[in-house]
């Protein structure tokens, strides 16, 4: 609104992205959310972007107490995952110190969602929370729900490279199978980071598939034979965030951590658990 207001012009996401120093990607799905609440609307062409509509123009003037508004979030009921997705959050009850309480504005059908179900938020894009809690009332109107907070906790910004464990242990893929199964017997690993001739790494071989050879018959197979390649990796810069979101994605507990290829070494679930737990 603020960029419309100064410029009387349609506005592009990268011009977004740049005011609020975020990914453009992250800008585009904002913008999906907003159009399907009546929020913006898109031009085409040349000259496009997007124009706030009256309904944004008045919102903008309402006071308010939400500090996650307009970061998109995924939303768990009861464990499970849904089509749900969270737009704006506003804190209620914040200065009773007896009552927690959010107002969670959504984007889905929430018939199925009951008072009573155990919610989970998040990570939000933009401010990284996760919130925990139960659904103490539901709008399907408005699209809205108010969660009684049981756990709320902000990913701080912090290294993958100061969380990984390091001096990981690395087989070339030339090397014998037998040598890989030696070496998860004797360091009890389950997975090993492949790497070629110039220590790049090129695959990940795990105990499993030593086991599969083995019971195949393949007992002079190389490594190399029976490794997965294309496995995720992260770079040793990266944020613990998206750490968490290549996990999540891959559905995997474990990310080979590199520079320039090499790996440096290993980030698991565990390690993220563990550092959370910590913080509180």
């Amino acid at each position: 609104v603020e960029l419309y207001m100064a410029t009387k012009r349609p506005i592009k996401s990268k011009d977004i992205a740049d005011k609020l120093g975020i990914n453009e990607g992250t800008v585009r799905n904002s913008m999906v959310a907003l159009r399907a609440m009546g929020y913006i609307e898109s031009k085409t062409g040349p000259y496009g972007g997007y124009i706030p509509t009256q309904k944004a123009l008045e919102y903008v003037k309402m006071p308010t107490n939400a500090v996650f508004a307009l970061d998109i979030a995924p939303i768990t009921i009861n464990k499970l995952p849904t089509n749900l997705y969270v737009t704006g959050i506003e804190l209620l009850d914040v200065i009773n110190p007896f009552s927690n309480r959010a107002l969670v504005r959504v984007i889905g059908d929430l018939r199925n969602v009951r008072v009573g179900d155990n919610v989970r938020i998040g990570p939000t894009a933009n401010s990284r929370v996760i919130i925990e809690g139960v659904i103490t009332e539901k709008n399907e109107g408005l699209r809205e729900l108010v969660v009684s907070i049981n756990k709320l906790v902000a990913i701080p910004k912090v290294k993958v490279e100061e969380l990984m464990s390091k001096n990981v242990v690395t087989i070339r893929q030339d090397a014998p199978l037998r040598e890989a199964a030696k070496v998860f017997a004797e360091r009890k690993i389950r997975a090993l980071p492949v790497i070629d001739d110039e220590g790049r790494m090129v695959g990940l071989i795990t105990s499993s598939e030593v086991a599969r050879a083995f019971h195949e018959g393949n007992l002079d197979a190389k490594v190399r034979d029976y490794m997965r390649r294309d496995v995720p990796m992260i770079d040793k810069d990266s944020d613990l965030y998206d750490a968490m979101r290549l996990m999540i994605a891959n559905r995997i507990g474990r990310l080979i951590v590199a520079s320039n290829g090499k790996p440096l070494g290993i980030i698991t679930r565990t390690d993220v658990l563990n550092y959370l737990a910590s913080l509180d």
